[in-house]
């Protein structure tokens, strides 16, 4: 990746539905050579999605601690298709962190709930993100 392809980044995190023709323009390039490097950087997984954030939602972030005896890798599979917007493994107190949007606090609630229900989770800590 260089200096080029961080251009790109930084334009696509602003706005990822900026076309490759404004792309390519604002950086004095061709839309096929923007086409190219992007297809490039999801395929090596440097963008790993494009997201939507949706202004009226709920939004939180859940922190898991999991059983020793469930691999936490298991535990972060499960938890991805529950309707989470990102889920990482991280150390410290919480074995696992993930980023909610939810329509409402009953739809939040219900991603919660079954991920509290999760084999191998043993506790959650949630927070609500204000602003």
């Amino acid at each position: 990746m260089d200096e080029l392809d961080e251009r790109i980044i930084e334009i696509l995190k602003e706005d990822s539905r900026t076309p490759f023709v404004d792309i390519a323009k604002r950086l004095n390039l061709s839309e096929g050579a923007i086409r190219v490097r992007v297809k490039k950087l999801t395929t090596e997984r440097v963008i790993e999605r494009f997201t939507i954030d949706v202004k009226n939602s709920t939004r939180a972030v859940v922190m898991i601690s999991t059983s020793q005896a469930v691999p936490t890798t298991q535990v972060s599979h499960s938890i991805r298709n529950m309707g989470v917007d990102r889920v990482y493994e991280i150390s410290g107190n919480y074995e696992i962190i993930c980023f909610v949007q939810a329509k409402s606090i009953e739809d939040l609630n219900s991603i919660i709930e079954r991920i509290r229900a999760t084999h191998g989770v043993t506790n959650t800590s949630t927070s609500m993100v204000l602003k």
